[in-house]
């Protein structure tokens, strides 16, 4: 049977990586009683010091979560790694979710029987997914406590929250169980978990922004991170957030009108009949942030679906809310601003996450989580821990950094956020306790978190970041929560990268290309330095943090991680270097070596203050070209068949290097040499 507390890390990591392994194709766990089988779950026992309060009243209304085992396990876990590693002969063959499901999906039969099972025990099965590798169940506690053969108590803890737990592992007939993985939902212990932090009365905040209360503005951000608009024409994305709870469109409606954003459709989705009301207001908070900081980064997003559960515990919702986007597979880019220590979880949670974001590998969906905001703590300051989802290999892990800005608020410098000493938090990263270090993070058969203390064995946390210091914050309006805040925690920074994606992945989709799907093999492969510019230059695609730590001594007794140049523990591989980075991953790893034959006599046509004409002489078979600039150009790169192209929004007087490269449905060329022209003077 499955621990019932992962709470002392050292003992249990061994114990965690065994149980999520051997989950995926043998559970449940034999331990029998009579007819019925012990099954696999994430049941915690109460912890020590929280009030019992008696029985849960039996006609409370419980929401769990049956996870089946995939066909092929071993076999999806091989194509969602084959799909999104540039150079496999499988790269961006991407699936359906209804190829997914008779491929790797669970087993028809098996979900068919356990839906009649869970009628006749008087459970309403929730929604249906393509995949069938969960099968969510709602019913009174009376009929779970009947069909699970458990009891459900509730408790109270020190907060004065209260929450349900069942007192012991549930167990199945025999006849059913074997076609169980695990339930998800016997605990409310851990319900809301978003990851952000507000600027608390008395700090000494260090605002530079030109928002409300002196917060960033979207603009600044993208002043900040140089994110560029959408090339290419207008493949627009749309993007998917989980949210625990309901959110005001006005609040939405307020931040765009104050930031000059167009009004972009903002759906609200009910998962699994969830109220779409606003309930608690940390969640409506988070809501919007997540809402307001994929439009700040991408303001010509498509559309943003949020997928809403508030009912049952966190772990619940969140694979309720992930089969659902995995099912829908409308939004090829996802943000969670949502997490929890790995190690106050049981492994049955962790690995039914697993298998939806192994599907939604396969389907090219990315995903960018929040790495969390207690530094290198997790929720238990007493070790060293990571947040799961963050934490998972097949998602993109965002740390926080403070970042400074100079005049016009333009890039000063940035560093690891770390507030631990005034509780303002501080980036989560380190070393999972749960996941092996995937392929992405070893490079010529070493880990790159090597050289900065990180793990050579196991997955290493955060993948990459940006601004999370709430001390350096963003404006977001929340009527509910007084009207303009100042919020940081990295649930800034995963829907900041998101919308950033979603701007890449447009244009990768304007060129013929397709969606770039799951990031990080990707990108470490660029944060190697492999994209060379002029003159053999080797151009960054990150902003290398090398400064800050996210751990105190003085306080938990442990140091945490420290930056460093490369890979680190804090802030992975670093910022956000947008200009560069949209058109790096937009054109890597299939074009690696490509070469078309480059256009001739390349001039500037027409120059006024504010504007440039360039044109050239194409070469034979080629009739696509992409004019850009350098990083400092502040212009998006231009798509155009003809033989020229103008340039706008220009400053005067101003010297601006402009290259044109050729294009093809299979490849662009990485080198081009550069023009140089002047626009004119006022």
């Amino acid at each position: 049977m499955i621990s019932n507390r992962l709470s002392h890390r050292a003992s249990t990591s061994a114990l965690v990586l065994a149980t999520v392994l051997f989950c995926a194709t043998t559970c449940p766990f034999p331990a029998r009683a009579g007819n019925s089988v012990t099954v696999a779950s994430d049941a915690l026992l109460a912890p020590p010091g929280d009030t019992l309060l008696g029985e849960t009243p039996a006609d409370q209304q419980i929401t769990v979560v049956l996870a089946l085992p995939t066909r092929d396990p071993a076999g999806a876990a091989a194509f969602a790694i084959a799909v999104t590693t540039p150079g496999n002969a499988l790269y961006h063959h991407f699936l359906t979710p209804a190829q997914y499901a008779a491929r790797f999906g669970a087993s028809s039969a098996d979900y068919t029987a356990l839906v009649t099972w869970a009628q006749e025990a008087g459970l309403a099965p929730g929604e249906v997914f393509a995949a069938r590798t969960v099968l969510p169940l709602t019913g009174t506690a009376s009929s779970l406590q009947a069909a699970f053969g458990i009891t459900f108590h509730t408790y109270r803890k020190s907060s004065g929250d209260t929450y349900y737990a069942a007192d012991r592992a549930p167990s199945l007939p025999a006849a059913i169980a074997g076609k169980v993985s695990g339930v998800i939902g016997l605990s409310s212990y851990s319900h809301y978990k978003p990851l952000l932090r507000r600027l608390t009365q008395g700090a000494h905040p260090n605002l530079s922004g030109t928002g409300p209360g002196n917060g960033f503005s979207a603009a600044d951000l993208r002043s900040i991170y140089n994110i560029k608009p959408q090339c290419c024409g207008k493949i627009n994305q749309q993007i998917a957030l989980f949210e625990q709870g309901g959110f005001a469109e006005s609040d939405v409606t307020a931040y765009r009108k104050e930031m000059k954003i167009p009004n972009v459709p903002v759906t609200a989705r009910s998962v699994d009949g969830s109220s779409l009301a606003i309930g608690d207001p940390s969640v409506e908070l988070e809501a919007v942030l997540d809402i307001d900081m994929v439009l700040a980064a991408n303001p010509a997003v498509k559309q943003i679906t949020v997928y809403e559960d508030n009912v049952g515990s966190f772990q619940g919702a969140l694979i309720d809310s992930l089969s659902a986007m995995a099912n829908d597979d409308s939004s090829k880019i996802i943000s969670i601003s949502y997490g929890q220590d790995e190690a106050l979880q049981t492994a049955v949670p962790i690995a039914v996450e697993n298998t939806i974001f192994t599907q939604m590998a396969a389907q090219g969906q990315a995903v960018f989580v929040s790495a969390g905001d207690s530094g290198a703590y997790g929720d238990n300051p007493k070790s060293l821990n990571v947040f799961d989802p963050a934490s998972q290999p097949l998602v993109t892990a965002v740390g926080g950094t403070t970042v400074l800005t100079g005049p016009g608020e333009t890039y000063y410098s940035e560093q690891a956020w770390n507030e631990l000493g005034i509780g303002e938090g501080a980036t989560g990263g380190g070393i999972s306790a749960v996941w092996p270090i995937p392929a992405y993070q070893i490079v010529k058969g070493k880990s790159v978190a090597k050289a900065n203390h990180g793990s050579s064995t196991f997955r290493n946390v955060p993948d990459v970041a940006v601004v999370a210091d709430p001390q350096t914050g963003v404006a977001v309006y929340s009527q509910l929560n007084g009207g303009w805040n100042i919020i940081g925690g990295t649930s800034v920074g995963a829907p900041l990268w998101a919308g950033m994606y979603s701007v890449a992945n447009g244009n990768s989709n304007a060129l013929g290309w397709g969606d770039l799907g799951f990031a990080n093999p990707t990108l470490y492969a660029l944060g190697q330095g492999s994209t060379v510019g002029v003159n053999g230059s080797i151009v960054p695609s990150f902003i290398d943090v090398v400064d800050g730590s996210n751990g105190n001594v003085n306080l938990y007794h442990k140091a945490g991680f420290t930056a460093g140049p490369g890979y680190d523990n804090t802030t992975g591989l670093g910022s956000l270097d947008a200009d560069n980075l949209m058109i790096d991953v937009t054109l890597y790893t299939a074009f690696k070596g490509f070469q078309l034959p480059s256009p001739k006599a390349v001039h500037a046509t027409s120059v006024t203050g504010t504007t440039i004409t360039v044109s050239w002489t194409p070469p034979e078979s080629v009739s696509d070209f992409l004019v850009g600039g350098d990083t400092n150009t502040p212009f998006a790169p231009v798509l155009t068949n003809t033989s020229s192209a103008k340039i706008t929004g220009l400053q005067p007087n101003t010297y601006y290097a402009i290259f044109v490269y050729p294009v093809s449905k299979v490849g662009i060329n990485e080198v081009a040499a550069p023009i140089y022209v002047r626009t004119a003077a006022k």
